[in-house]
């Protein structure tokens, strides 16, 4: 009976919930289109970096969901790529989409936005294809 309990307690650690311990393939890169003023509009690229052997979908699209914080004024707070990618002939991005961030800072100082990173992606290898949602934060300086 024991064998059998510790059997069972065995094959359940093994098995974990959908996408628990997928590696995060897609990570963001943030950059200001240029300085960032206190009390003028400027805007934060955000544009992505690939694990090599994956592939990105372009349906859905890539989606961030920012949280909007006290001294940032935000004209939106979701923003999805375009699915168009002139150089693809098949359901994944060739040239890996952009994602433009209007922000206005009431002050100068260093900011972060949190938000949520939701993709697709697929292995090239294995076919295997995954929903992947990864807590960001946007850095900015602000003078």
């Amino acid at each position: 009976m024991l064998t059998t309990i510790l059997g069972m307690m065995l094959l359940f650690s093994q098995l974990s919930a959908p996408g628990g311990g997928l590696p995060q393939v897609m990570t963001p890169d943030y950059k200001p289109a240029a300085p960032l003023a206190a009390g003028r509009k400027g805007s934060v690229i955000v544009s992505f970096n690939l694990m090599k052997g994956y592939a990105i979908n372009k349906t859905p699209p890539v989606s961030l969901k920012l949280t909007p914080v006290p001294g940032l004024k935000l004209d939106k707070t979701d923003f999805v790529s375009d699915p168009n990618d002139p150089k693809s002939k098949d359901e994944y991005y060739v040239d890996l989409p952009t994602l433009k961030v209007p922000v206005t800072a009431s002050k100068a100082g260093r900011y972060e936005i949190p938000g949520k990173l939701v993709y697709f992606f697929c292995s090239k290898a294995d076919g295997f294809c995954s929903r992947q949602v990864v807590d960001v934060k946007v850095p900015l300086t602000v003078n």
